[in-house]
């Protein structure tokens, strides 16, 4: 597994591993490439061979009709073509020249388009996987991560992993190959000089080596500071009444400000280190030509080289200039690369929601039983809940109220194992809820809760959503009846294929709670959890879907959060809790009758609000 700690070049081995799922489409655009630069290294041999023939042309020397090989060096193309007639010399050589073209042409066009085909299978198969992880994610995840940096992760992150994996790659064996191609070339014209050439390259490596860790660390920062710009985006995007009522316009300008200057900080970092590593390495390959150019015209050497070998090793050894910085602008590519593949790998490898239960079954009573249960946040020390213990009988409805952060919520989080208990047990059926599949209990749970959730699609795929698509469209038109949705259903132009906009937005808070008890209605689950199930809901609607909700309750175990106390008071059984604990139980009538905590709850909806 990848680490945070894990080295780079095991994150990087890693990251390439995605890229060995297209092994054919590799090794095809890999024979493009070596195809190319093959042709690079004829073009130089083939220029040699010119600059020969040209002067045996010219030369009185030679005998009219033929071109001997001369130099000290054959090259391949005197092996290829050997002596040609002098009338020939003018219709080989161009043809010559067009087959390196287009094996050059041909070459290129295989590796570019093979490396883009993987390329974006790269970036399909990384987000799916991110995306895919997401969905199997524990809650506590989501809890310390902010929605914008996971946004970020797939999107910016992993085409920062993409030109590492694919576009480096590309460099890294087109310009690589044609390094190895043209140094071995050289050393077959003169090995001599071009060991000296070669003396330069391990102060390359050492430069390379120290940018490499700049690069990394910047690289990071600027996937930290991406996320930010993503994050202060989405907050002033989603929450835009808040930010216009509230005056918040200046606030959210300053923080978007203040992001977007970090990146801007950091990329400028990045541009700096770049902009100055690439000229270094530049000027040291440059004073080695240099070098060898004052050597090649010493007068000695020059007599133990043909015109063409000359041209051929000065060629070359230009040419090398080129890859050369190629490959080291590259590096600040692959850091970025590994730095978002660090990330990416970190949310891959982490622990999915425990689902370690084999029980399943077709139905269930709804018969709980909580036996000292306790429950703590994870990464937090204050208890949540301590010591709960309570039955439900089936068909039972429990209702759960007390102070806003009195543990409400959290207990019913529990029941569906979005967290897990610390300690103590609760069954459903007498089976303790982790015995269970995850799949299997929450197929038997309905939940409306007080943060609705709709998606950017139409009123029918809203209520009719997920496994519930496969139920028969007239059970989800008597669905949003009882939810007392199909009056304004109906009225829309559309009706029920009326898209809503992101979450829900075409619709007022009444609509999309009624969508939310339309969905869970259409569940159909023996076991249901309504957490503020009408708390968007005027007064005259409330007492509709509170009607149709206490039908929807019948024979079912129905636990309810309600502030609004008048809803409950049918439950048959009312807990109160506060700070985590239960401190009375019993229904309506017996707790008003105690004067306690509940009745207390109950008599402030009521009574005027007094200045004491």
């Amino acid at each position: 597994m990848s680490k945070p700690t894990d080295p780079p070049t095991a994150t990087y081995l890693r990251l390439l591993g995605y890229v060995s799922r297209y092994w054919v489409a590799f090794l095809i655009s890999f024979l493009g490439l070596i195809l190319h630069s093959m042709a690079e290294v004829a073009f130089v041999d083939l220029l040699g061979y010119i600059t020969d023939s040209v002067g045996q042309l010219t030369g009185s020397v030679n005998t009219p009709n033929q071109l001997p090989v001369s130099g000290a060096t054959a090259s391949a193309a005197h092996y290829l073509l050997g002596e040609q007639q002098a009338e020939n010399t003018r219709f080989v050589i161009p043809f010559f020249l067009v087959v390196v073209s287009v094996a050059r042409g041909l070459g290129y066009f295989i590796g570019t388009y093979g490396l883009a085909y993987i390329a974006n299978y790269l970036v399909h198969s990384l987000r799916c996987d991110i995306f895919d992880k997401y969905l199997l994610l524990p809650f506590r995840f989501f809890d310390r991560s902010m929605a914008g940096h996971l946004v970020s992760l797939v999107t910016f992150n992993v085409q920062q992993v993409t030109e590492a994996s694919t576009k480096a790659i590309k460099t890294l064996l087109q310009q690589g190959s044609l390094v190895v191609g043209l140094l071995a070339y050289l050393f077959y014209i003169n090995w001599k000089l071009t060991l000296f050439f070669l003396a330069v390259m391990p102060i390359i490596a050492l430069l390379v080596s120290y940018v490499s860790k700049r690069f990394r660390r910047i690289s990071k920062r600027i996937q930290s500071a991406m996320g930010n710009v993503t994050h202060v985006t989405q907050e002033a995007v989603n929450g835009y009444s808040e930010v216009r009522m509230y005056g918040g316009t200046e606030v959210e300008r300053e923080r978007m400000l203040a992001a977007s200057h970090s990146n801007r900080r950091q990329n400028m970092k990045m541009a700096l280190t770049e902009g100055l590593s690439n000229p270094l390495v530049m000027l040291l390959v440059s004073l080695a030509f240099a070098a060898i150019t004052s050597f090649m015209l010493n007068p000695v050497l020059l007599s133990a080289m043909s015109t063409g070998d000359f041209i051929k090793f000065l060629v070359a050894s230009g040419m090398l200039i080129k890859p050369i910085r190629q490959l080291t602008e590259i590096n600040s590519a692959i850091q970025r690369g590994i730095a978002a593949a660090e990330s990416i790998f970190e949310v891959i490898d982490s622990e999915q929601e425990e689902d370690a239960g084999e029980h399943s079954c077709d139905h269930v009573e709804g018969r709980f039983e909580f036996s000292d249960v306790s429950f703590i946040y994870p990464g937090t020390e204050q208890s949540v809940l301590s010591d709960l213990n309570f039955s439900v009988a089936p068909g039972q409805t429990i209702a759960l109220v007390g102070s806003s952060g009195s543990g409400k919520t959290s207990l019913v989080s529990l029941i569906s194992r979005f967290y897990r208990n610390q300690s103590g047990d609760i069954t459903l059926d007498g089976v303790s809820i982790h015995d269970y599949t995850l799949t299997n209990l929450r197929s038997h749970i309905a939940l409306v809760s007080q943060s609705v959730t709709l998606f950017n699609d139409t009123i029918y795929n809203n209520i009719a959503y997920g496994e519930l698509a496969k139920v028969a469209p007239e059970k989800v038109y008597a669905a949003a009846k009882i939810a007392n949705a199909d009056g304004f259903i109906e009225a829309l132009p559309a009706a029920y294929d009326t898209a809503i906009g992101d979450d829900g937005v075409m619709l007022s808070g009444g609509q999309r709670q009624r969508l939310a008890i339309a969905r869970a209605v259409l569940k159909d689950a023996p076991v249901l959890i309504l957490d503020e199930a009408t708390s968007a809901l005027d007064n005259d609607s409330e007492r509709l879907i509170q009607a149709a909700l206490e039908r929807l309750m019948e024979n079912r175990t129905t636990f309810v959060i309600a502030h609004r106390l008048s809803t409950v008071e049918s439950a048959d059984c009312i807990l109160v809790i506060e700070n985590g604990r239960i401190i009375e139980r019993g229904n309506h009538r017996q707790l008003l009758d105690q004067s306690g905590r509940y009745a207390e709850l109950y008599s402030n909806q009521f009574d005027p609000v007094r200045d004491d």
